[in-house]
């Protein structure tokens, strides 16, 4: 499955642009192995319990801010999930077509997470959640138009990037919902409430309307 074989490429090329060398090569061993055996097993196992991957992570000395921490650990996060679909459908014995991934691959991001201040009631969110938010829906979309036009290294190049122009709209429309919410967002958690002067701040989840361009605050 071409798929299959693609999606490993893309996890190469991740770790590879982010010099985990180490676990690059144990993808391009296994990637061989597929490639002369239509072997899946070999990377199935190495996410599994025991495998290589069980506790990797990438150096955060590598990143130059918190919010590419956060898209490259969900991109790499949203190829593992692929490959592991995948893997086992091959494994079943199923041919998976375009349409199939794009029906099954990959969610809408209902909830933004932020914070309340106890006193006043003063909603707030952080620039990290709001790209928390946007992120997975745009990584699984990236993702499925790689495999899809057969360009996927340029999608992850385009989603490391962090200001596609989709991206940015998707940012913008979170950013106006929080607006019309009166949600203010911070650059971080919040450490008092800039209304009241409060210091106890909760955490608090947003659901996002379907009706409206706002936020539904709940538990709140």
């Amino acid at each position: 499955m071409e798929f299959y074989e693609t999606t490993l490429k893309g996890m190469k090329k991740l770790l590879s642009d982010f010099n985990e060398d180490k676990y690059a090569d144990i993808v391009q061993n296994c990637l061989e192995k597929w490639q002369a055996h239509k072997d899946v097993e070999c990377m199935l196992s190495e996410f599994s319990d025991t495998g290589k991957f069980r506790a990797f992570k990438f150096n955060p000395a590598d990143f130059s801010s918190p919010e590419q921490a956060l898209w490259t650990n969900q991109l790499f996060g949203g190829l593992v999930a692929m490959m592991i679909r995948l893997g086992s459908l091959i494994l079943q014995g199923h041919s998976v077509g375009i349409d199939f991934i794009r029906s099954n691959f990959g969610h809408s991001s209902e909830i933004l997470t932020g914070f309340k201040c106890t006193s006043c009631g003063r909603f707030y969110t952080s620039s990290l959640d709001i790209e928390k938010f946007i992120s997975m829906p745009m990584i699984a979309k990236g993702i499925t138009d790689g495999l899809e036009k057969k360009n996927l290294d340029d999608e992850i190049d385009r989603i490391m990037s962090m200001s596609s122009p989709q991206i940015e709209k998707e940012r913008n429309k979170t950013k106006l919902r929080c607006v019309n919410t009166n949600i203010l967002i911070s650059d971080g958690r919040p450490t008092f409430c800039t209304s009241c002067g409060n210091k106890k701040i909760a955490p608090c989840r947003f659901l996002k309307s379907v009706k409206e361009p706002v936020f539904v605050p709940l538990n709140s």
